[in-house]
C-alpha cells in the first residue's frame, strides 16, 4: 500500500531557455511571467511603486522613459491578472518554440516598445497599458494565424477565438473612447503579424503581407535552425540494383516516419496549418507505398 496515494508531478518540459534555474529552463516567456508574479508581491508592499511601471504617454514625455518597457510586468493581484499570465504562458511559449528564442526576444521587444512609442509621439494620452494581457492577445493572434483551424473549447477554431478576443477589446475601447488604447492594440496586432512574416513564418495565412527581409521559417523548437542539406545518394551502376532499390521491398524512410510522428503529435495538441496537413497526407501515402 506504500506510495499508493503518492502525488507525482510531471517533469518540466525542456525548452531552449536563456539559462537554467534548478532544472527549469528560463525562457523569455517564463521570465516575463515570473516578473509579473513578483510585481504582485511588490504591489502588496507598495502599490505606488507598481504604478511607476505603468505606461502613460504623458508620463513618458515628462521623462519616465522606462515606462515604454516596464508596463507588461506591472501586474496587480487579481484573478484576471492570473488568467492573463497563464494565457501568455501558453501562447507565448507556442510562438517562442515556433521562431526560436533569439527571434522571439526581438518580436517581444518590438511589440512592447514600438506601439507605445508611437502612441506617445502622437499624443494619444487616453492610453494606459498595464500587465501582460496585450502581449497575450498578440501571441494568440500569431498562434491563430499559424494554425487557424486548431480546435479550442467546444471545437471552436483558433482563428475565430482570436477574432472574438480582438473584437471585444476594440468594442470596449470604442465605447469608452480610449483612442490611445485602441491605437496601441491595433498597432500591436499588426506589428505581430508583420514581424512574423519578416521571420519567414505565416506564409499560408498571411502571405499577402510583404516579406521585406530574407528570413526563413521553420524553426519549430528552440532557436531557429538552418535547413538541413540534402543527402547525396550514390548513383546505382547496375540495372539489377536499380530494380531492387525501387521495388516494393524497400522499407519506409526513418526520416519520413519521424516527420510524420512529429506532425501527428502537433495535430493532436494544437492542430496543423493547411500546408502541414498536405504534407501529412503525402507522408501517409508514401509510407503506405501508394
Amino acid at each position: 500500500m506504500t506510495g499508493r496515494f503518492q502525488l507525482n508531478f510531471p517533469e518540466p518540459r525542456p525548452r531552449d531557455g536563456w539559462f537554467k534555474l534548478g532544472g527549469f529552463d528560463v525562457t523569455t516567456t517564463a521570465l516575463l511571467v515570473g516578473l509579473g508574479v513578483l510585481s504582485m508581491f511588490a504591489y502588496a508592499i507598495s502599490p505606488s511603486a507598481l504604478g511607476n511601471l505603468v505606461f502613460f504617454p504623458d508620463a513618458v514625455r515628462s521623462g519616465d522613459i522606462w515606462r515604454l518597457v516596464t508596463w507588461p510586468v506591472a501586474t496587480d493581484p487579481s484573478i484576471w491578472a492570473v488568467i492573463s499570465l497563464v494565457f501568455f504562458w501558453l501562447f507565448g511559449h507556442r510562438v517562442e518554440d515556433l521562431v526560436g528564442k533569439n527571434r522571439y526576444l526581438k518580436l517581444v521587444l518590438v511589440l512592447i516598445v514600438v506601439p507605445a512609442a508611437i502612441v506617445t509621439l502622437i499624443g494619444a494620452d487616453s492610453a494606459a497599458a498595464v500587465g501582460i494581457g496585450l502581449l497575450g492577445t498578440a501571441m494568440l493572434v500569431i498562434f491563430a494565424a499559424d494554425a487557424p483551424n486548431a480546435p479550442f473549447f467546444f471545437g471552436i477554431p483558433a482563428w475565430l477565438i482570436a477574432v472574438i478576443f480582438v473584437a471585444l477589446d476594440v468594442l470596449q475601447y470604442l465605447g469608452n473612447r480610449w483612442w490611445g488604447n485602441l491605437i496601441q492594440l491595433l498597432l500591436t496586432v499588426a506589428l505581430a503579424l508583420f514581424v512574423m512574416r519578416q521571420f519567414g513564418e505565416l506564409r499560408d495565412s498571411m502571405g499577402f503581407i510583404p516579406q521585406l527581409t530574407g528570413g526563413k521559417g521553420g524553426g519549430r523548437s528552440g532557436s531557429a535552425r538552418p535547413a538541413a542539406r540534402p543527402v547525396k545518394r550514390k548513383k546505382q551502376t547496375r540495372d539489377f540494383d536499380r530494380v531492387v532499390t525501387s521495388g516494393p521491398w524497400s522499407g519506409p524512410s526513418a526520416t519520413d516516419q519521424a516527420e510524420m510522428d512529429r506532425l501527428l503529435d502537433k495535430m493532436n495538441s494544437v492542430g496543423l496549418s493547411d500546408a502541414e496537413r498536405k504534407r501529412l497526407s503525402e507522408l501517409g501515402k508514401r509510407l503506405r507505398g501508394n
